[in-house]
């Protein structure tokens, strides 16, 4: 569920966005983010699902709870710890199995985060619902701050509620829907930094917003995809009309593209090895420095980075070993253009980000395609990162 660019909210969505998938409202928004089976167009083809599994349907192997750790290390904010407890039901016969959880996370900065979030499919999987309501307070430590080469620590508050809705419009994955987020942000840094937060505007924000969502979805399976696309496009509209402090737009462009690699196995499992794309796009108009774009590939802290659009490019290979464990190994660049926070404008070409990394999966529920990876990711300089997720990153 990315929903607005704030930097600490990838923090939450690293321990509940995942859950509720926020690798699509919530991803998309800081990620606020959530997403993320669609209907085939084909009746043969939805039939091949069902007996197969493959659409969540209620098996023997499907198990009602989940509980799971979660992880993430790096230079700037530390090592983060925590868990995630879900609870699976599958609300008809023919729809993915809905989730409902609860995250919370420590780290070595003192930064607590936790949240509650839910994404429900019923009628088969023609009816999407996904929700949010998370909280948190951040000690950030950065080794080298908007790029002035300093170190500091900021200390952040945030808590945000978040839904969107989405309804099959027509046959061949076609949907269409809304959505909306308010949150309460704030940020703040010890002496000489405090200035200079105050200065480029970056004390935080209370903001609300809504938007629309139009996609085309043709994966076969909405956790674990072998094969079909997602794209995605959404906006939010901030308004202090609907009682933020603030008004500017928000949009952005997801596509998320599947292939079963046939020639390619690993191992004994059963389970196919898989290509999968994400060109990824989040562009503003009038916000503030606080509501400005991030680098969001693996590897980097969300925040260090601040542009007015970005986007990125990202592979990732899904190489099973067995029927559990599998290889996970990914790679990309993300730009930056239009104005940075010093007002300057700036271009992809002078502004790119690599990203690359590999890590183990292991699936949780086979039933349902519920899985964690553990993985380590390196940038340029000395961005780097350790992460343990809950689902695939996208």
């Amino acid at each position: 569920m990315d929903c607005f660019n704030l930097k600490t909210l990838h923090k939450i969505s690293s321990v509940v966005g995942v859950m509720v998938l926020a690798s699509t409202v919530m991803s998309s928004a800081v990620t606020a983010q959530a997403p993320k089976g669609s209907l085939d167009s084909s009746t043969d083809t939805h039939e091949a699902h069902t007996a197969t599994g493959k659409r969540g349907v209620e098996t023997g192997d499907q198990k009602a709870w989940l509980i799971t750790p979660t992880l993430s290390a790096d230079p700037k904010m530390g090592t983060n710890v925590g868990g995630v407890i879900a609870y699976l039901k599958q609300l008809d016969a023919e729809s993915t199995p809905s989730m409902m959880g609860l995250g919370v996370s420590y780290s070595n900065t003192d930064s607590v985060t936790g949240g509650v979030g839910a994404q429900l499919f019923w009628d088969a999987d023609k009816r999407r619902l996904t929700m949010l309501l998370a909280g948190a307070e951040i000690n950030n430590e950065y080794d080298d701050f908007l790029g002035t080469g300093q170190s500091t620590e900021t200390q952040d508050s945030v808590h945000t509620v978040g839904f969107r809705y989405l309804q099959e419009l027509r046959e061949g994955g076609w949907f269409a829907g809304v959505q909306g987020v308010t949150t309460n942000y704030s940020v703040g840094a010890d002496g000489l930094f405090e200035g200079i937060l105050n200065a480029v505007g970056l004390s935080g924000f209370d903001a609300t917003g809504i938007g629309l969502v139009l996609q085309h979805d043709t994966m076969d399976q909405q956790r674990t995809p072998e094969s079909g696309h997602l794209f995605t496009l959404h906006n939010f509209a901030y308004r202090e009309s609907l009682g933020g402090e603030t008004s500017f737009d928000v949009g952005f462009a997801d596509l998320r593209w599947y292939r079963t690699l046939e020639r390619i196995s690993l191992g004994g499992s059963n389970r196919s090895s898989v290509l999968a794309i994400q060109l990824k796009g989040r562009f503003t108009a009038d916000a503030p420095l606080s509501g400005y774009s991030s680098v969001t590939l693996p590897g980097y802290t969300v925040g260090n980075y601040l542009s007015q659009h970005y986007s990125h490019l990202l592979l990732d290979g899904r190489f099973p070993l067995s029927r559990k464990w599998g290889l996970v190994a990914f790679g990309g660049i993300g730009c930056q253009f239009g104005e940075d926070i010093a007002g300057r404008d700036i271009s992809c070409s002078d502004n790119t980000y690599p990203s690359i990394g590999m890590g183990v999966s292991y699936l949780l529920d086979e039933a349902a395609s519920i899985l964690i990876r553990l993985e380590v990711a390196k940038g340029k300089n000395d961005n780097e990162a350790l992460y343990l997720r809950f689902g695939h990153s996208f």
